[in-house]
């Protein structure tokens, strides 16, 4: 509330960083009856004789699609219902399908009834086809809701393409308490990805001078605490716990959505899930949800991290030699690995807009001298956090082993080492890289991969 209340009636913030934020959710419902409550404001809103096109699934149907239909009426709904299971999977093909069904529908709105994926699939249609979209959640899975992003796979990768968000977003509570536990823990393990979301974009603003708001840095910072008081409240008071961790995962979507891109929320643990999403490499349906993968990549980054920033404790990198080593490199294609070659487009196109060059490099030592010891220290800070945190889920049952989610070693060691191609977005890995000690931080990965195993 805090953080909504600093935009103007029109979802405007002129911010202290610099930067003009923009909300374009106008309202948001998070309470027992916002099933009944949104709907009746459908009804209100929506002009005699507009379409209103729903999309759910048979899982989210049964959960919340029924009533709020019955609340919704009179207004004209044109309904999709997609299978329950196998659970729908997100890719463009299927966004390129829905846009046919609903364009012919002639909607003035689109409303998703759901979770994550289903949340996704609107909202992309909303930016495709140019109409805007309500929200009703059904689940506190993922922090997508109220984000300006979808996760749809494009050219083989599961990645975050632009999307238009929510205008209006109801969370009814009753209907989020009663979600699978494992949606619960999926929402937890989304939010734990923050605390190296926010190492990384300090670690970005000092090195790179890439643009920075602590502003929503502190805000989604401060959603992935407030998950952990979700946490802890699980199994003794499980509607607080749906009260918590809702109102968390709101708060980073919007962290999101006013920063126009996800730096605030996913870092190189997101990337190393996506791998394993698009790679198919995920054997246990139960827990191939995104914010699981997500908690468990967070995990493994967090040892390999561990081990990178005690190194670089007492390590002085040799500029010239580590500028020479660099000038005999040759180049991300002619090391590729054959496993990361199905995603040969999506490497291409992130390794194009890397600013590259010895250049570049050299003013990223610099940059890292100077800054090195606040680097440090935020590090220190930080991974002890998010140590603590990842314990605290451990304790109430996440499924952290990747023997559990089922994925091998070998896929999460490859997804490793893919990170720093498949994403734009600099990290502690493009750090390692820098200061020439890669070989070393994918000898950490692997012995984190080892530990998760």
């Amino acid at each position: 509330k805090d953080f909504l209340s600093r935009f103007d009636a029109s979802g405007t913030l002129v911010c202290a960083c610099g930067a003009v934020h923009r909300l374009a959710t106008r309202e948001t419902l998070v309470s027992r009856g916002a099933l009944e409550e949104s709907g009746a404001k459908l009804a209100q809103r929506v002009a005699g004789g507009t379409v209103v096109w729903v999309l759910s699934d048979e899982n989210t149907e049964e959960a919340a699609g029924r009533r709020w239909k019955e609340a919704a009426r009179p207004a004209r709904l044109v309904s999709r219902v997609l299978p329950g299971a196998p659970k729908p999977h997100p890719t463009a093909a299927l966004v390129d399908s829905l846009a046919v069904e609903a364009r012919a529908a002639a909607p003035g709105l689109l409303v998703s009834v759901g979770g994550g994926v289903v949340s996704d699939l609107v909202k992309r249609l909303s930016l495709v086809l140019d109409v805007p979209n309500w929200c009703v959640a059904t689940a506190p899975s993922v922090d997508a809701y109220s984000s300006g992003t979808a996760a749809i796979n494009v050219e083989a990768f599961h990645g975050s393409i632009p999307a238009r968000a929510s205008e209006l977003i109801a969370c009814d509570l009753e209907v989020m308490e009663k979600a699978p536990r494992d949606m619960h823990l999926a929402g937890l393990g989304d939010l734990l990805a923050k605390f190296l979301s926010f190492l990384d974009w300090n670690l970005a603003f000092l090195v790179t001078g890439e643009e920075y708001c602590p502003i929503v840095a502190d805000m989604a910072l401060q959603s992935a605490r407030t998950a952990l008081q979700a946490a802890r409240h699980l199994a003794s008071d499980p509607a607080e716990a749906a009260r918590t961790l809702t109102d968390a995962a709101l708060s980073s979507g919007f962290a999101m959505q006013a920063l126009a891109r996800s730096r605030s929320a996913a870092s190189a643990e997101h990337t190393m899930a996506h791998f394993w999403e698009s790679a198919d490499c995920v054997r246990n349906e139960r827990w191939n949800l995104h914010g699981i993968l997500t908690g468990v990549a967070s995990r493994i980054m967090l040892t390999a991290y561990q081990g990178l920033y005690a190194r670089l404790s007492g390590y002085a990198v040799d500029e010239a030699r580590r500028l020479a080593a660099f000038d005999r490199e040759p180049g991300w294609e002619g090391t590729l690995e054959d496993g990361a070659r199905p995603f040969l487009a999506r490497i291409r196109s992130e390794m194009a807009d890397r600013p590259a060059g010895r250049v570049h490099l050299q003013g990223r030592l610099a940059a890292y001298g100077k800054a090195r010891a606040r680097i440090s220290e935020l590090a220190s800070t930080i991974l002890a956090e998010l140590s603590s945190s990842a314990d605290t889920l451990e304790s109430i049952g996440f499924p952290f082993s990747l023997r559990d989610v089922g994925v091998e070693p070998r896929d999460a060691s490859l997804a490793f080492r893919s990170v720093r191609l498949l994403r734009n977005r600099y990290s502690s890995l493009d750090l390692a890289y820098d200061l020439g000690l890669e070989e070393e931080m994918r000898e950490l990965g692997r012995k984190a991969v080892e530990r998760a195993s």
